[in-house]
């Protein structure tokens, strides 16, 4: 845990390059602990997930020749974001960070689309702003029910392990039932 938390800045900033759901949540509920400061962790996810979702924009703007071939299996994925790109440009890049699964394509898909550069920037920033903000204080608020759920199991050593691996199973598979519905 002593390592998590000497390292856990530069974890989430990395981890919020991709897009870093699970890691804002969890600053946050280290954050409630004492261990973590929440202003760092969501400034630092915010950086990092603009950051990253603007070069994802570049990537598709100037190099789209060499991704392409990578994306083969997730072609239709890549042409429904291109489609809703076109259609509803600026509620979509709003809203992209909570699309678990389209996310990623959300970005290539705006600079196929040749979405408005500034446009698309201060969207993005402003987008990473509220995912970054509003997750982080949902991970902080859940803080507290952790933390009295490792209290009251906390003579259990091998309860806390499977509490914690119940959370992040129910979460994953919420995720993936999320973005099942969202892609079709």
């Amino acid at each position: 845990m002593d390592t998590l938390l000497r390292y856990g800045y530069v974890v989430l900033f990395f981890y919020s390059l991709g897009g870093g759901m699970v890691g804002i949540l969890c600053a946050g509920v280290l954050s409630s602990l004492g261990k973590m400061e929440l202003s760092w962790c969501i400034a630092l996810a915010f950086i990092a997930n603009t950051l990253g979702s603007s070069g994802l924009y570049f990537l598709g703007k100037h190099g789209k020749k060499d991704f392409l071939p990578y994306f083969k299996k997730h072609r239709r994925k890549l042409a429904l974001a291109l489609l809703k790109v076109k259609q509803h440009g600026t509620i979509l890049i709003l809203t992209q960070k909570f699309i678990y699964g389209l996310k990623t394509l959300i970005p290539l898909a705006a600079a196929l689309a040749k979405y408005d550069l500034k446009r698309f920037l201060f969207l993005n920033a402003l987008a990473s702003f509220i995912w970054a903000l509003s997750l982080g204080l949902v991970g902080f608020a859940f803080g507290g029910l952790v933390e009295k759920i490792f209290e009251k199991f906390g003579n259990y050593s091998y309860a806390s392990f499977l509490f914690l691996g119940l959370l992040i199973a129910l979460l994953l598979g919420y995720l993936a039932k999320f973005s099942q519905k969202n892609a079709s």
